[in-house]
């Protein structure tokens, strides 16, 4: 799954396109985390529009140890000057303290299914970071993880001037609703509309939503 560009990517990178979000705040260096990222795509498309304006800061490109040395990969052969681009292993399940839920497993046995929380070097570097976008690309699509990529959000986004960016397609409406009762339990977020996304570049099964810690 991590070496394939998924459609919820190329609406989000052409959001960011249009939106101009990465460049909020020019004042100082701006620090992107991608979650779950995959390729990379939507990470590089944001250093790429960050460089061509002059905004400088750091792209962390993150994902499960497998995933990583195509991310590294990816990261130097696409160069953005004035930004770092640094793709490193940051697992949900460390981080969170959650472990993911089998789905033969019962909702009781669910909540009491915990590991180590922030047990290793590489995830106590994420937190504290005081982030300024966060982004989320077809993150949501196996239910067993909602519960550890929450508590992930919860440990690394702590400011409400952080801005959450989740972009994901329809397959299981019910279930991708539970993610976010989930989620709007510590943040408030909104949809993002049509006619604020990329005239071309949408799709009625893509939904891009904006979010952030309530105050």
């Amino acid at each position: 799954m991590g070496s394939t560009i998924w459609d919820a990517a190329i609406v989000l990178s052409k959001y960011l396109e249009k939106s101009k979000l990465y460049a909020a705040n020019k004042e100082k260096p701006i620090k992107v985390l991608e979650l779950g990222s995959g390729t990379g795509i939507v990470g590089l498309v944001i250093a790429r529009l960050m460089s061509a304006k002059g905004i400088s800061g750091t792209v962390v490109l993150t994902d499960k140890e497998s995933v990583v040395p195509l991310l590294q990969k990816n990261a130097v052969k696409n160069v953005s000057n004035g930004v770092e681009v640094v793709a490193q292993v940051l697992d949900w399940e460390v981080i969170s303290g959650i472990k993911a839920i089998d789905a033969k497993e019962s909702s009781e046995e669910s909540t009491k299914a915990k590991v180590g929380s922030i047990a290793s070097v590489e995830s106590r570097q994420f937190v504290n970071m005081d982030w300024d976008l966060v982004i989320l690309s077809d993150c949501i699509w196996v239910p067993g993880l909602y519960a550890s990529l929450v508590g992930t959000i919860e440990t690394l986004v702590t400011l409400p001037a952080t801005q959450i960016l989740i972009a994901f397609e329809k397959r299981n409406f019910s279930e991708e609703m539970e993610f976010f009762a989930k989620l709007g339990k510590t943040y408030r977020f909104r949809d993002i509309k049509p006619e604020e996304q990329d005239d071309n570049w949408q799709s009625e099964d893509i939904y891009l939503f904006l979010c952030q810690r309530r105050s």
